[in-house]
Formats: C-alpha cells, sequence, structure tokens
C-alpha cells in the first residue's frame, strides 16, 4: 500500500511539473533565449557599418518587419539605407510575435515593449503552419498578443500549403482569421508573396487587405 502511495505521488508531481512547463514554456524560452543571446552575442560585436535595402520607391511612409532574426534593435534610431545610401526613416513596425501551435518568437516580448516606448507604431504578425490546427493557432497568437489602441490590425503570414488542399487551405485559413477578428473586433491584414496570393487566396478573400512581399 506505501508503495503504491508513493508511485502516486510520484506521478502527481511528474504530471505537475510537466504541467508547469507546458504552461510557461513561452516565458521559459524567452528567458532561455536572452541568456543565449547574452552568451553568443558577445563575441560578435555590431557591424558600424549599416546594410543597404530596397526601399520601395514614391512612398513617404516606411516601416520594417522585425524578429528574433535581427540583432538587437535600436527602436529610438530605426533607420535603413536605400540603395542610394539616403537615410529612411522607419515609422512603424510588425513584429513576429508566434507561428504554428505553441512557439513564439523569443524576442517578441521585448520588441513589442520597446516599440511601444520609442513611439513606434506597432502591429503584431503569426506565421501560419497549415498542418497544425487553426484554431490552436490562433489561440496560441491571442494569448502573446495584447493589442492596444494605436496598434496596427493582426497579421496572418502564410507563404505554404503544407499538405493540403487549396480548399482545405482556405478552410483553415477562414478559422483561423474568424477567430482572430472576433476576439481583437478587426480584419486581419493577409501577408504573402504574390503568386501565393494569385494561386490559392485572392478568390477567397477578397475583402481582406493584402501585404504583398517586396520582391
Amino acid at each position: 500500500m506505501k508503495k503504491s502511495r508513493k508511485i502516486i505521488f510520484r506521478l502527481t508531481l511528474l504530471l505537475l511539473f510537466f504541467g508547469a512547463v507546458f504552461y510557461f514554456h513561452k516565458t521559459l524560452v524567452r528567458f532561455g533565449y536572452r541568456a543565449y543571446r547574452d552568451v553568443y552575442w558577445r563575441n560578435f560585436p555590431e557591424s558600424t557599418i549599416p546594410g543597404r535595402i530596397d526601399v520601395p520607391g514614391n512612398y513617404t511612409v516606411h516601416g520594417i518587419d522585425i524578429s528574433r532574426w535581427q540583432s538587437d534593435v535600436d527602436w529610438k534610431h530605426l533607420t535603413a539605407l536605400d540603395n542610394d545610401g539616403d537615410t529612411i526613416a522607419m515609422t512603424f513596425a510588425f513584429i513576429k510575435a508566434t507561428e504554428g501551435i505553441l512557439w513564439e518568437d523569443p524576442m517578441f516580448d521585448d520588441n513589442w515593449t520597446d516599440a511601444k516606448k520609442a513611439g513606434v507604431i506597432r502591429g503584431a504578425y503569426h506565421y501560419f503552419k497549415p498542418n497544425a490546427s487553426a484554431t490552436l493557432q490562433a489561440k496560441n497568437f491571442i494569448s502573446s498578443v495584447k493589442l492596444k489602441t494605436g496598434d496596427l490590425p493582426p497579421v496572418i503570414d502564410v507563404e505554404e500549403k503544407g499538405n493540403k488542399s487549396k480548399k482545405e487551405l482556405i478552410a483553415a485559413l477562414q478559422i483561423y482569421l474568424a477567430q482572430i477578428e472576433t476576439h481583437y473586433h478587426t480584419k486581419p491584414i493577409i501577408y504573402s508573396n504574390i503568386s501565393f496570393i494569385e494561386n490559392y487566396l485572392v478568390d477567397d478573400f477578397s475583402d481582406y487587405k493584402f501585404w504583398i512581399a517586396h520582391s
């Protein structure tokens, strides 16, 4: 009898441990990644020579998308050089928040907070994984992103169809978009490249705004 109680007690502790890890997994990943960056980036000092980017012409307002793949962002001086060497001020940023059903970009919390403090207009986006549950992906995004007045509409980044047919992909996207729109009371923006939009999205999402990848 005592042995069985010990087994039950140990199993309970194990379940509680894994439950806590699952519940706090975003926080654990976030702090783990910060620790990794503190050690890794220390050995690779930033270049003092800014790179140049191909900025679309004939626009007076410019923005940028940010994820963990960028190094530390100087949100108070958010600028870039165009191909002519001219300085372009970035007045807004779309920040990667989540991907799939569990993943949160480990720099999202820092970027989201720092953008607001610097007065940069901010928006958040989710990378959609077509083979994963659309409902759980919406819940993942909602659990990470708390929009406030002045923030840009949420964005869904969809660039792959996985093993789904066009009909199945559209149905999954409709589920995701409906849940996001219901929660935030605004229509999301759909991001993709022009060929993917023309092949899969344009006929069924004509009432949504498209953010077309710059090529």
